[in-house]
């Protein structure tokens, strides 16, 4: 496991009092609309963002549209401070951390990191300032950990809730070969260089019965490739039809274009964390539950780890199930339910699944029983 654990405080509605929270290889994130869930999978990519110049804040970047630091503070209350980090597994099977406690700098109007903690699993330190730290007690522990914090940022993938329909073109040899974009914007220039990919990909639209595949066209002339660029067309074989019709990757449905980038990220990244927020968007239930299988088979068979944000209770249900049959190790899942207390601040509750697949204390918030409420009233309400 890459990632165990994400440290947050003062973002939106949690309190500055940072929460830290423990992850699993496979760990589903559920709850109420604008309770906290897309704040708590922010924290990497909004890391990933600020790496390029780690004393500044930076939370609206490529990654995340995160607005300015006095815009997500809790409350809004610009003096308080916001606490970012995470720990991870290190070469030597210990758990190393590192979190940045960042304040409003009203001079540079910007968060600025104030105190950094960083702890190597025999010493738990901090440094304040920015660099040079000159003689300060963690300065040694924060430069030692350096070179395994930026690492394993380099190794977290994130998908952002609305992915972008593929383009009709899509420029290649811009150098993108492991990640598909926060968007998914990169997805088909990694096709068309990745023919075994694709041949992946494939296999997971046949065994989700998608109803379409892959196909990567490129231009023959090379009159249009020295005055137009290079160049490749994204392409879907309508396999519903005998023999399979090519159509424009424009001329199907949302729930297609939504879903190829999540596939391609999940068989792309090997020993990796990947992050989606609402795979199941414009997904047919069906293809909902069949998600949560590319998950299962994602962190087995591609030794990724990876972090999901889902109201869909098809997916979850689908991972349960495969934990019932046997074929999902319980303590390789964690399942968080974010609400607000009724002061408004958010909590995480890490729910316990039995070998049964079954949640130890229940679903919290009446989780399943709106659907049950719609159907028998009565039942649900007793």
């Amino acid at each position: 496991m890459l990632i165990t654990d994400l440290t947050i405080g003062g973002l939106r509605a949690y309190r500055p009092d940072p929460t830290t929270v423990d992850l699993a290889p496979l760990t589903l994130v559920f709850g109420p609309n604008s309770a906290g869930k897309s704040s708590l999978l922010a924290v990497m990519p909004m890391l990933q963002q600020t790496a390029a110049r780690p004393d500044v804040l930076n939370m609206s970047g490529d990654l995340v549209e995160g607005g300015t630091f006095r815009m997500a503070i809790h409350r809004h209350d610009e003096s308080l401070p916001m606490t970012l980090g995470f720990g991870w597994r290190a070469p030597d099977g210990s758990r190393h951390a590192g979190s940045g406690v960042f304040r409003w700098d009203a001079q540079h109007r910007s968060g600025r990191r104030e105190r950094m903690y960083v702890d190597n699993g025999e010493l738990q330190s901090h440094v304040d300032g920015p660099r040079p730290w000159g003689g300060q007690e963690g300065a040694a522990v924060a430069r030692q950990l350096a070179p395994e914090f930026y690492e394993t940022l380099s190794r977290v993938f994130f998908l952002g809730p609305m992915r972008a329909r593929a383009e009709r073109t899509t420029r290649v040899g811009q150098g993108w070969d492991d990640y598909v974009g926060p968007a998914g914007e990169h997805m088909a220039e990694l096709l068309y260089d990745r023919p075994d990919l694709v041949a992946e990909v494939n296999d997971w639209c046949d065994r989700m019965g998608l109803g379409y595949r892959v196909r990567m066209l490129s231009p023959r002339s090379h009159d249009i490739v020295v005055s137009a660029g290079d160049f490749a067309v994204l392409a879907l074989e309508d396999v519903r039809h005998d023999p399979p019709v090519l159509v424009s990757s424009r001329a199907v449905g949302y729930g297609v274009g939504q879903l190829l980038p999540v596939i391609t990220q999940s068989l792309i990244a090997e020993h990796a964390m990947v992050i989606v927020e609402q795979p199941e968007v414009h997904l047919h239930p069906r293809l909902q539950a069949a998600t949560g299988d590319l998950f299962i088979e994602s962190v087995q068979q591609k030794q990724n780890q990876v972090l999901v944000e889902t109201h869909s209770e098809h997916l979850v249900l689908r991972i349960l199930r495969r934990v019932r049959e046997g074929t999902f190790d319980p303590a390789d899942l964690a399942i968080l339910y974010v609400d607000l207390h009724e002061d408004g601040a958010a909590f995480v509750r890490n729910l316990e699944v039995d070998a049964g697949g079954e949640i130890v204390d229940g679903w919290p918030g009446n989780f399943f029983d709106d659907r049950l409420g719609e159907v028998l009233p009565g039942l649900a309400n007793r």
